[in-house]
């Protein structure tokens, strides 16, 4: 019983277990990472004070004898083969190894962050996260993710040069697991290219900018393929550990369901995940958490043929399939979320900022900062799609000085009943005054007949109104910082939903998925899986 007890408590952690594939346009798989600290002295403390101390003790003494070494190489081969038959991903070449000390591994990681190409869009993202709530408007995301660089590596796989490298610090016995996860990445990328097949689901990245044709659903399935790389990685990870018991996920599908969000964040109890805003918590641990829960799902619907070269055949198109296994499963088929061309409306007075999708994920986080955390995953289930654009004042140009008060927001959003519809409507307008310094509420005119929103609330704020309609055809629509006339001729554009002047400046891509655009966030990523990974430790002993 004990060992059953311990069991669990051990799995709790492993869907969070570190180690992501990076930046999927640009960037390398980034590595997994692990701190070497047994002492008995860490017995009683937090984890975000073990975590700070393990990165103040970290030394760049070589501790791994050649004969451990030696061992530690042959194990690469035994390790590959046992994730070869536990996902089914024939083994097609010798993997590279090689062992590597702290000057390689900060080296990388310096070459990771230095990977540049989407700034411009990086800084649009930010500021439009902040618009909505998302981020404080004050915080500095870039600064925040490089002070969360993680630096100490326990084994990684490179896409590019197709190698593993592992450390030279680590001790053999405690790299085997985190090999099982990072040469699963090796077996996915011999069968299907991994930085191809992650690219092939990225949206369109500018504004003005399409994919070559259009989805049937607002799709943004890079950051779901994502998902499914690290979730079977995870699979594998776990059924490694549990092998020599004789068990697997597929014979023990409970097992990942014991992963209740309230167990992990007592585990992951640190400074590191104290200071970060929601949606960085969200994004962050969404490949290893969801990913891992629903490549289980798959497993258990439908077997490794489904959970492994399935999903690769088919990936999931959003955040919605892989937070919602069963929409995945039955091919559940969505009507995508349109925001016509309104630039005559707006005549010069606008241009176009940026544009996306609001996906699953970041309504999650969204209710989870600003309403009830036990409603919002069940709420955030109920999404039936959504989709922004964001316009800045033509009369500002100089985009160094520009403030969420020289943006104004257009957002449309899907829902599968009149209830949630409602819900979300109160809550994002309950959410102003949290969200601005002032908020005001104004009065509307009368309204009857069918034209009419079922709920309605404008708020006068220091950037301007914020307009929240909920429609009878479980529609939510926003208005932010558009006076009210011109509020009201943007409402109703959309409202007629003319196909014919649909705008062809919405790539479907969701918002706080462009955080892996970003090399310094796989840091951020890391750091996070560092914690947990000791935590981890300290629970198998």
């Amino acid at each position: 019983m004990a060992l059953c007890l311990r069991l669990n408590r051990f799995l709790l952690v492993c869907g969070l277990l570190c180690g992501a594939v990076s930046g999927q346009q640009t960037a390398s798989p980034a590595p997994i990472v692990n701190n070497d600290s047994n002492s008995s002295a860490d017995q009683g403390q937090s984890l975000g004070e073990i975590a700070r101390k393990v990165r103040k003790d970290h030394t760049t003494e070589v501790q791994m004898s050649d004969a451990d070494a030696k061992e530690l190489f042959k194990s690469v081969d035994k390790i590959v083969a046992f994730a070869s038959e536990d996902s089914g991903f024939p083994k097609r070449t010798s993997v590279k190894r090689r062992l590597v000390g702290s000057a390689e591994v900060e080296q990388y990681t310096r070459d990771e962050q230095t990977k540049q190409g989407y700034a411009q869009r990086f800084a649009r993202s930010e500021m439009t996260m902040k618009k909505f709530g998302l981020l404080p408007r004050e915080f500095n995301l870039r600064e925040f993710v490089v002070k969360a660089n993680g630096k100490q590596i326990a084994a990684y796989y490179d896409d590019e040069t197709k190698t593993i490298s592992m450390l030279n610090w680590i001790p053999l016995e405690r790299q085997a697991p985190i090999l099982a996860h990072e040469l699963t990445h090796a077996l996915q990328d011999q069968n299907y290219d991994l930085k191809a097949w992650l690219s092939a689901g990225q949206g369109a990245s500018q504004p003005g900018e399409k994919k070559d044709s259009e989805p049937e659903i607002d799709d943004d399935s890079a950051g779901a393929r994502r998902a499914v790389v690290e979730g079977q990685a995870q699979i594998v990870f776990v059924d490694y550990i549990l092998a020599p018991l004789g068990r697997s996920l597929q014979n023990t599908p409970g097992l990942i369901y014991q992963m209740e969000e309230p167990a992990v964040k007592a585990s992951a109890d640190s400074q590191l995940l104290h200071d970060a805003p929601m949606i960085l918590r969200e994004v962050g641990t969404f490949p290893y958490r969801e990913g891992l829960i629903f490549e289980g799902e798959l497993l258990e619907k439908g077997g490794k043929a489904m959970a492994f070269p399935g999903v690769f055949a088919r990936p999931p198109r959003n955040t919605h399939e892989v937070l919602q296994p069963t929409a995945y499963i039955n091919r559940e088929k969505l009507s995508p979320v349109r925001i016509p061309d309104v630039q005559q409306i707006l005549s010069d007075k606008y241009a176009v900022y940026d544009s996306g999708g609001i996906g699953e994920l970041d309504v999650r986080a969204l209710l989870k900062t600003y309403g009830n955390r036990k409603e919002a995953e069940t709420l955030a289930g109920s999404w039936q799609g959504g989709a922004y654009v964001a316009f800045r004042r033509t009369a500002k140009t100089t985009a160094e000085t520009l403030t969420t008060a020289d943006l104004s927001l257009l957002y449309v959003s899907r829902w599968k009943s009149s209830a949630s519809a409602e819900r979300f409507a109160h809550i994002y307008a309950t959410a102003i005054a949290q969200r601005y310094q002032s908020a005001t509420p104004q009065s509307f005119a009368p309204c009857a007949g069918t034209k009419c929103p079922a709920f309605a609330v404008q708020v006068l704020t220091e950037e301007g109104p914020v307009i929240v309609q909920q429609w009878a055809d479980n529609t939510v629509l926003v208005s932010e910082s558009f006076d009210q006339i011109t509020a009201g001729k943007l409402v109703d554009a959309v409202r007629e939903r003319n196909t014919e002047v649909q705008a062809d400046n919405v790539p479907f891509d969701e918002l706080s998925l462009r955080l892996y655009d970003l090399p310094e966030f796989s840091a951020f990523q890391a750091q996070v899986g560092d914690i947990i990974l000791h935590e981890m430790e300290r629970e198998a002993k």
